[in-house]
């Protein structure tokens, strides 16, 4: 067999591979094209239940089935899953599509504005600490308290009792204090506050003790004098705590979303 012959037969036989191993591309809908990518699946909920879904193609197998080409990333990791749909499925999807908008920059700004399980993360690490939290987690699990510190993807909570360990994969939900108000026009009320109500203890500590007489028979009014003094000093200590505390309560919370099933239960 000569070297010429070979090659009009490889040819051939390229030529056949070709022609029978033609697939279409089926186009949804004109508002995706040829390919679906990620922001129009997230748009348009074309296969919602596809999670970390980079992009996919309809491939027509015959005049009632097409399959569906999906490039997934789980875990940092690319994956390709293929799925098949009837005619009719296809039919339901297209008209879905077609009723919707065409998706422009604008419209993808304002989806994933309210998308914060996207930069869980980065939200996570940039909010002031310590402060008092409410987490939901773990299928609608609750859990308050002060988170403090966030390493490797953990978040630690200071509880009453004890100190929690939560995941940030497993978060629902957050509500936090972006930022703390200035309410430094309360200050001195708070000094006030903690002065006085050191003083009123240590008074009803003297209300609550023996008089003690001194040798003469005359009773000691210093140590009582003592004490005040003595406990309007400690509530004066406290009253930067206080302070704080007050300022915390007084700022309004947010709350984030932190998981795309959560997002999708509250707005779908």
């Amino acid at each position: 067999m000569t070297t010429e012959f070979k090659r009009i037969i490889f040819c051939l036989l390229a030529f056949s591979i070709n022609l029978f191993g033609q697939t279409e591309i089926a186009i949804l809908s004109e508002n995706v094209g040829t390919e679906i990518d990620k922001h129009e699946n997230r748009f348009y909920r074309v296969f919602p239940k596809e999670k970390g879904l980079v992009n996919a193609q309809i491939i027509k197998v015959d005049e009632r089935k097409y399959r569906i080409d999906i490039v997934k990333e789980i875990n940092n990791k690319i994956t390709k899953v293929n799925r098949y749909i009837k005619q009719t499925d296809f039919d339901q999807l297209k008209i879905k599509i077609d009723a919707q908008p065409i998706l422009t920059e604008a419209l993808i700004a304002a989806m994933y504005d309210g998308m914060d399980f996207l930069r869980a993360k980065k939200i996570i690490n940039e909010i002031p600490k310590p402060q008092y939290v409410i987490l939901r987690y773990s299928n609608n699990k609750k859990l308050k308290g002060t988170l403090f510190k966030v390493e490797d993807n953990l978040l630690y909570i200071q509880t009453a009792t004890s100190i929690e360990k939560v995941s940030l994969d497993v978060l629902d939900k957050m509500s936090y204090r972006e930022t703390i108000n200035d309410f430094d026009s309360l200050r001195p009320y708070a000094f006030l506050m903690t002065g006085l109500s050191g003083f009123m203890m240590a008074s009803l500590y003297n209300s609550q003790r023996p008089i003690i007489y001194n040798d003469n028979g005359i009773p000691r009014n210093d140590i009582g004098a003592y004490r005040q003094i003595f406990g309007t000093v400690i509530g004066l200590i406290f009253s930067s705590e206080v302070f704080d505390a007050i300022s915390t309560l007084l700022t309004p919370t947010d709350t984030i979303i932190l998981s795309e099933a959560e997002y999708e239960k509250e707005n779908f």
